[in-house]
């Protein structure tokens, strides 16, 4: 029920009341419950697009951020969605680090497919600075290749491609591309939407 009243509380666009469900909100994210703290996260998010400054005074930003370390995999997927969301609007709002890192992709093989979609688009557009720590983020998001899921493939080719531009050892370089070839090329037999993604990142490649 609390998840369920936390999900309707983000559904109430009116900026009008949005006073009104902050301290609520702020009683969800310290739930006992990870399923409510899962739906905090997007509510977050929502309420961000209503009215920044108010989400900003609450800390409910640096809230998601801590929702990172979190062991539940809903919970991180959950967080990782609404920090892209806000990082859309307001631009990058988080740095990654090694042990950030680390938990996301732990979290990777313990969530849902479009779990995986969130976190993986999230580690792309937020790059360590650490050549190790990009070079361990490619050896984990290799293995989504293989996935059935064409926008799990599509997530993964993101991360290598942006990744791979910091790795400055050939033979490394030409094995990612070589394993991203045959994921991408067969994407070539999905809907058109997926072809112009795919194509996009091949001509990246190129």
């Amino acid at each position: 029920m609390r998840g369920l009243a936390v999900r309707t509380m983000g559904c109430i666009g009116v900026e009008s009341i949005i006073d009104y469900l902050c301290d609520p909100l702020k009683d969800a994210i310290n739930d006992e419950d990870p399923y409510v703290w899962k739906t905090a996260a997007i509510c977050i998010a929502k309420l961000y697009d209503i009215n920044p400054q108010r989400v900003e005074d609450y800390g409910f930003v640096e809230k998601l951020i801590d929702m990172i370390s979190d062991g539940n995999a809903m919970v991180v997927s959950n967080a990782v969605a609404a920090l892209n969301e806000i990082s859309s609007w307001k631009g990058n709002v988080f740095e990654m680090d090694g042990q950030y890192l680390h938990k996301l992709l732990t979290a990777l093989s313990e969530c849902s497919e479009w779990g995986w979609v969130y976190i993986l688009d999230f580690i792309a557009t937020n790059m360590p600075k650490d050549v190790k720590d990009i070079e361990q983020a490619i050896q984990r998001v290799v293995p989504h290749l293989s996935h059935n899921n064409a926008a799990v493939v599509l997530s993964a080719s993101k991360v290598l491609v942006w990744y791979m531009d910091f790795i400055t050892d050939a033979e490394k370089i030409w094995s990612i591309c070589w394993k991203l070839t045959q994921p991408l090329v067969s994407l070539m037999s999905s809907n058109p939407e997926i072809q112009y993604i795919a194509i996009k990142n091949i001509n990246l490649i190129i």
